[in-house]
């Protein structure tokens, strides 16, 4: 049977208990029906993560014995990805596959054929409800690390951040790889050696013309994938399946 994961996010975990409450319990008995002695995996959501064995478990509370550490299952790739907002089931869609697939950051983009409208109190309650669907995906598929997630930004203020985290990195940062997902750009392919890329992928539509070139002129290729016009939550999956299989650790080198 398979061990489930469960993400502890704020914790300190080490050899030794570590008691814990909230939805954590919740699901851990009530959706998994787990019982005292059966095997668990906690992970903080930052790389580390620890097999263990439940030692009590009730409907607020849950101590677990934590023994020996997992085996890092992150992808050597670092995958920023500016995702255009997208409507209901399929932003939920965009977010747990790419994180499935080992994205580490992930900024929503407005853009100007984004139809979704979030401020204030909505907005909030969205995060909220993508961060659950990340935590989620980070669950069944053995990630270790949650990805990062910022709230939504117009494109030019996205390549202001870009930039600004740039020069703070380093003076002579690492060259990174940038990528738009576009149906009339060049095919994707492997081109040396890389292990970070930024990579932009826009709404139902596409992006506008302005903010393709605006992307252009920050140093995005305009790259598509195939001769088939994607769905704007399948473009993203396609994507990074591609960049993980030419780069990362779904080719098995």
């Amino acid at each position: 049977m398979r061990i489930p994961r469960l993400l502890l996010a704020g914790r300190t975990l080490q050899s030794g208990p570590c008691e814990f409450d909230g939805d954590a319990v919740h699901h851990l008995g009530r959706v998994l029906r787990r019982r005292p002695g059966d095997a668990v995996i906690l992970c903080d959501g930052l790389g580390t993560a620890f097999e263990g064995v439940i030692e009590t478990l009730d409907g607020k509370h849950c101590r677990v014995r934590l023994e020996n550490p997992c085996d890092d299952t992150e992808s050597p790739l670092e995958i920023r990805l500016g995702l255009a907002l997208l409507r209901g089931e399929r932003m939920d869609y965009a977010l747990q596959k790419t994180c499935e697939l080992g994205v580490t950051h992930i900024d929503l983009l407005l853009t100007e054929r984004v139809e979704v409208r979030l401020d204030g109190k909505r907005l909030a309650n969205r995060m909220q409800h993508f961060l659950g669907v990340l935590t989620h995906a980070l669950q069944q598929s053995g990630r270790t690390r949650l990805p990062l997630l910022s709230a939504p930004r117009r494109v030019e203020d996205w390549l202001a951040d870009l930039q600004s985290m740039t020069s703070r990195t380093s003076p002579r940062p690492q060259p990174r790889r940038r990528l738009i997902l576009d149906p009339e750009g060049e095919p994707l392919h492997k081109d040396g050696v890389a292990d970070s890329f930024i990579l932009a992928s826009g709404p139902e539509g596409g992006f506008e013309d302005a903010e393709v070139a605006l992307l252009a002129a920050d140093g995005f290729e305009r790259v598509r994938l195939g001769p088939r016009v994607l769905r704007a939550e399948t473009a993203p999956v396609a994507a990074l399946s591609v960049l993980q299989w030419l780069y990362g650790d779904l080719g098995g080198s």
